[in-house]
């Protein structure tokens, strides 16, 4: 066999390996991704977000309160290199009102916050409500 059909089989070969391998990061990612969103919109974290929701505003979720609805931003879900789950929160369909949490599982199955930041325009309507 010539020399030159072998470097083009080689080179074939080793494209082809580039590409299985790129197409199981590929699925991996996938996968990741789609545990995330079962995370974050999973019954046990919709308890953490409103507990925290009622705590900033005792009427929330109510006609009477500053978070009437809020939706979870799926598509900037990220790990913490730390441990947990980023998820951010969005309020009354404005991306200027919202949270960003930090979602941690603990040993019993259940989810907790190690923390959270309000927008800075939710923070102001939030503390304006404290002040009437």
């Amino acid at each position: 066999m010539p020399r030159k059909k072998k470097i083009k089989r080689l080179l074939i070969g080793i494209a082809v390996l580039i590409g299985i391998g790129l197409g199981g990061f590929a699925v991996h990612q996938q996968q990741e991704k789609q545990k995330m969103i079962e995370i974050a919109t999973s019954e046990e974290a919709r308890k953490v977000y409103e507990k925290h929701m009622k705590a900033n505003d005792p009427n929330a979720l109510t006609e009477d309160g500053i978070i009437k609805s809020y939706e979870i931003d799926t598509k900037t879900l990220e790990y913490n290199p730390m441990g947990g789950l980023m998820v951010r929160i969005y309020f009354n369909n404005d991306k200027e009102l919202d949270f960003h949490f930090g979602l941690v599982k603990n040993d019993d199955g259940s989810y907790s916050s190690y923390g959270y930041t309000l927008s800075p325009k939710l923070s102001s309507l939030l503390e304006e409500q404290v002040n009437d």
